[in-house]
């Protein structure tokens, strides 16, 4: 802490049944010396929380009274802490050493950059889980590793449209001013959202090659089921249109939706094709989601809209991707087959 008690960093991490990864990734962050805090929200867990009490004198436990979402749970997380810089962790994180001095020389090599994605690693692999995502021409980010070895391609401080809230670092100012996570997205591409509406209000989105975490997303510990036992085609069709609705300038938002809607009915269709109807209602359900909270989306639209500072045009120029029509058609093979691409 410094001198007048605060913390020049603030770690959040947010808990929902995952006790198991807790251990591991808080003594990973409390090995490193500096003026940081750790808070843990814990997201409506059962059972309680055991292990963080060991560490009440290092670490805040805030505990919630029912499951409010990852993004609300953030949002308190960080309204109880009272870092300068603010770093967002998973639960099923590990991160290496030496991340809190390299948050500070971030932000002061980077003072235009608002929010970064830090390297993130499949847990115990060197390979890529994210080194951060453009945007691609129909509304669909395109990961710039997705599975990769690391071999030192991206050890570069480049810009990122956006990328996961699993390693993301971000000025308190920044987070404050956007008003934080929308709570609307409860889980999944919420981190997208706010990385957007950083780059609308005029800061710049990098990545943070020099601060690594290992993450379990789809290792042994944390299958494919874990997601979609928290909906993620419903909330992947249902929040990627509303990241497009929202964020999206006027002239793009007349075309790139209505684009992007069509390849969620169809990819819902040719799951319900191959029998597999959950799945396909699922998208439909999400598509039809944000026609009965138009008007909520909108209003929302209208103060993004409102307090941009950054066009289209500049944006896409930056961190734009245009792939071939192959590299869509194998995203929706993969998706449909639940095979890697």
């Amino acid at each position: 802490m410094t001198k007048n008690g605060s913390a020049l960093v603030s770690v959040v991490i947010a808990n929902k049944d995952g006790e198991r990864f807790l251990k591991r990734c808080l003594e990973a962050v409390l090995a490193e010396k500096g003026s940081y805090e750790v808070v843990v929200v814990d997201d409506g867990s059962s059972p309680r929380l055991t292990f963080a009490e060991a560490k009440l004198g290092r670490v805040k436990v805030i505990r919630l009274p029912r499951n409010m979402g990852a993004a609300e749970a953030r949002n308190i997380g960080v309204a109880n802490s009272t870092g300068r810089y603010i770093l967002f962790l998973d639960v099923d994180t590990k991160i290496h050493s030496g991340w809190y001095k390299e948050v500070l020389a971030f932000f002061r090599r980077n003072k235009k950059t608002g929010a970064a994605q830090v390297k993130i690693m499949r847990m115990e692999k060197n390979k890529f889980d994210s080194a951060g995502e453009y945007m691609g021409p129909f509304g669909f980010l395109i990961e710039r590793a997705r599975m990769m070895a690391d071999k030192g391609q991206f050890d570069k401080e480049e810009f990122i449209f956006s990328g996961k809230s699993a390693g993301m670092i971000i000025r308190r100012e920044v987070f404050e001013n956007l008003g934080g996570f929308d709570r609307d997205y409860q889980i999944f591409l919420e981190d997208t959202d706010l990385f957007w509406r950083t780059w609308l209000m005029g800061w710049e989105v990098r990545f943070c090659p020099k601060i690594v975490v290992e993450h379990a997303y789809l290792t042994e510990e944390k299958p494919m089921r874990f997601y979609i036992e928290n909906k993620v085609f419903y909330r992947g069709a249902r929040n990627t249109i509303m990241n497009l609705l929202k964020n999206l300038g006027t002239e793009r938002v007349w075309w790139m939706v209505p684009v992007n809607v069509t390849c969620w009915v169809v990819l819902g269709v040719v799951f319900c094709l191959k029998g597999d109807f959950k799945r396909g209602k699922a998208m439909f359900a999400g598509v039809g989601w944000n026609i009965l909270h138009l008007p909520k989306i909108l209003r929302k639209r209208k103060v993004v809209q409102l307090t941009r500072k950054t066009s289209d045009e500049e944006l896409f120029l930056m961190v734009g991707d245009k792939r071939k029509v192959s590299y869509y058609l194998g995203k929706a093979k993969a998706y449909v087959t639940g095979k890697p691409f």
